[in-house]
Parts: C-alpha cells; sequence; structure tokens
C-alpha cells in the first residue's frame, strides 16, 4: 500500500528562537508595502534587517514560549514548519472608566506572498483575539486596527467582522503652516481654558460612541475633579512649546473676545527601525463648538499644529480620529488641503 501523507496544518503560536531572520523578512515584505501604498518608508539596509532579526531571537528567548509579555501580545504562524505570518498586538484601557472596554491594537499583520491562501491572516487575528480575551478577564474588549485607506487588506478586515469608527487624513506641514489667518486664532491652552476644554471633550466623547468607537470612556458630566485634573495637567506643562518635548500639546481656538471655541491635541514622535528615521506629526482630539460653522474652527487649529510640526523637522502631519466622510469635520480637513489617509476599524469580543 502506498504511503499516505498528510497535508501542512497552519499553527498559531509564539515565536521561537532562530525563527528572528524569517520574521524580520516578513516585516520586510509589510513595510515595503507600506511604501507602495503611502505610508512611510522603510529602511532598505540588510544591516537594519540583521538587527531586527537579532532583536527578535532576543524577545522570543525571553517569551520562551509565551505569546504574552507584559501588555504585548506576538504570534508568528507556521505552516509546515515554516513562519509564514506573524501579528503584534498591544494591550490597554483608553480611560479611567471601568465601563470603557480593554483594547487590543493589532499591529504589524503580514502574511508572506505565498502563504495567502491558507487562511494565516484569519487564524492569527483569532488567536490574538483569544489572548488579548484571556488578558481582560471578565471586562469587555476590542481588537483595532488602523489600516491606510489603499491597503487590500481593508476588505479583509470587514469580511472578518472588523467595522470603521474613525478616520484618519494627512497633510503637508508647509502647505498647511502657511494658511490665510481667519476670523478665529489658536494658541496653545493654559490653565484657565480647563472647563471650556471639560465641556468639549464632551462633545469628542459624544462623537466617537455614535460611530460606534468604544475604545475611549463615553460622555460624562462635567464635574470639578475632572476640570481640577485638566487645570493641572496644562499647568504642568512647560511656558510656550519645547522642542525637546515628546508628549501631547493642547491647542485651542478662541474668538476674538477669548472665548475657546474649539481643542485638539498635537503630538510628535519619532519612527523606530525598520522605519527610516523620520519624525511623524499628528493633530487629534479635535472638539469644536457645534454653535460655529466647523471649516473657520479647525483651519487655525491646523495651521498652528502644522507650525509646530515645521519647528521640529516633520513634513507630514496625521489628523486623527475624524469622523466619517461627507461629513463636516471631515470635509472640512480635506478642504484645508488634506488627504484621506487611514482608517480604524474595529470588533468588540
Amino acid at each position: 500500500m502506498a504511503a499516505l501523507t498528510r497535508p501542512a496544518r497552519m499553527r498559531i503560536r509564539a515565536a521561537a528562537t532562530g525563527e528572528g531572520r524569517a520574521i524580520a523578512a516578513l516585516w520586510r515584505e509589510l513595510w515595503d508595502a507600506h511604501e507602495t501604498w503611502g505610508g512611510y518608508p522603510g529602511s532598505r539596509d540588510p544591516r537594519v534587517y540583521a538587527e531586527l532579526a537579532h532583536r527578535l531571537d532576543d524577545d522570543a528567548r525571553i517569551r520562551a514560549g509565551h505569546p504574552v509579555l507584559g501588555r504585548h501580545i506576538h504570534l508568528v504562524a507556521d505552516y509546515g514548519g515554516l513562519v509564514c505570518g506573524q501579528v503584534e498586538g498591544w494591550f490597554e484601557r483608553h480611560g479611567v472608566d471601568p465601563a470603557t472596554p480593554f483594547t487590543c491594537e493589532v499591529r504589524s499583520l503580514v502574511v508572506g506572498e505565498r502563504a495567502r491562501h491558507f487562511g494565516a491572516g484569519r487564524a492569527l487575528l483569532d488567536t490574538l483575539s483569544r489572548a488579548a480575551r484571556d488578558l481582560a478577564g471578565a471586562a469587555p474588549c476590542v481588537m483595532a486596527a488602523e489600516v491606510l485607506e489603499p491597503n487590500p487588506a481593508m476588505a479583509f478586515y470587514a469580511r472578518v467582522g472588523y467595522a470603521p469608527v474613525a478616520w484618519n487624513a494627512r497633510i503637508d506641514a508647509e502647505a498647511g503652516a502657511a494658511a490665510p489667518a481667519g476670523r478665529f486664532a489658536a494658541r496653545i491652552a493654559e490653565p484657565r481654558d480647563a472647563l471650556a476644554i471639560a465641556r468639549l471633550e464632551i462633545l469628542l466623547a459624544a462623537r466617537r460612541h455614535a460611530s460606534g468607537d468604544l475604545r475611549f470612556d463615553a460622555p460624562r458630566a462635567v464635574d470639578p475633579t475632572t476640570v481640577d485634573a485638566i487645570a493641572a495637567h496644562l499647568a504642568s506643562a512647560a511656558r510656550g512649546f519645547a522642542l525637546d518635548r515628546r508628549d501631547a500639546e493642547t491647542l485651542v481656538v478662541h474668538d476674538r473676545t477669548g472665548q475657546v471655541r474649539g481643542v485638539a491635541s498635537f503630538t510628535v514622535h519619532g519612527l523606530e527601525p525598520p522605519f527610516l528615521p523620520l519624525r511623524r506629526g499628528l493633530i487629534g482630539r479635535i472638539a469644536l463648538d457645534p454653535a460655529v460653522t466647523v471649516a473657520p474652527l479647525l483651519s487655525p487649529l491646523l495651521t498652528l499644529g502644522c507650525k509646530f510640526a515645521l519647528s521640529l523637522g516633520v513634513s507630514k502631519v496625521e489628523l486623527t480620529d475624524l469622523s466619517q466622510p461627507r461629513t463636516e469635520l471631515y470635509d472640512a480637513a480635506l478642504g484645508f488641503g488634506a488627504s484621506a489617509w487611514s482608517r480604524v476599524v474595529i470588533r468588540s469580543e
């Protein structure tokens, strides 16, 4: 009787020491694809990927066969004994309300080109989801991923139950900084703005939940504790804008009487290898007075953020956490000169 051969099986597991080079090759494949979709460029220096492989092997040695290390989850897809895919997850809670779900942010999901019809992507996400649920215990948990607009994986995420809840755009910092002034002006927030900011952030929370984005706290009434906390945070920040700061600055837009009509955050941080050593600017947490047309309020916030970005050597600024296309906020961002960049998709577990 002829010998029977068993077909290779897909297995999702923790990475093993010695597989760093194979995983680094997957990362190289992912970053090259991201660049073709307009994403940040990755290195083409083989020494960068050799160092990455070394770090991945060290990480696997520390994990000793366990995919979870602290808040970080790392899984690989093994097909017939060879690594053909990988995914990372970052587990955290965005908020202070105990009712707010935990979030597992999906990062670096990639399946090698030769193994994209064996269900590796779905299996990686499903296993990551189970690990996140285990970390969450009895608390609710959502899976979230940011997907570049041209990325064909957008259709894959839809097939496995992810739905878009937030949209991001990107703008050239030099062009944004040169926008003409209007009847509103923007500046860095001060402690005296705390009450106005607290009220505006209720609108932000309501907009998020209306879009189905459960990653953040639900709207709640302004109370003295919240206002005091915002004021203390603003007071602790250095006066003006410190060029070496990496954490978010709060920006406000006000009318000619000084009344605060909108708020946003501005953040800059560096991209780590295997990306090229660039700095990434983000303007987010945008909340605007609904009594005023959006575009005149948004423009000075974006202009100020772009000026800060240029002073820090940042050429592109992402506008995050926008409402869906064909809404006033999203259209105002595109009217300012931004272009569609990515969207956040989530699945509740």
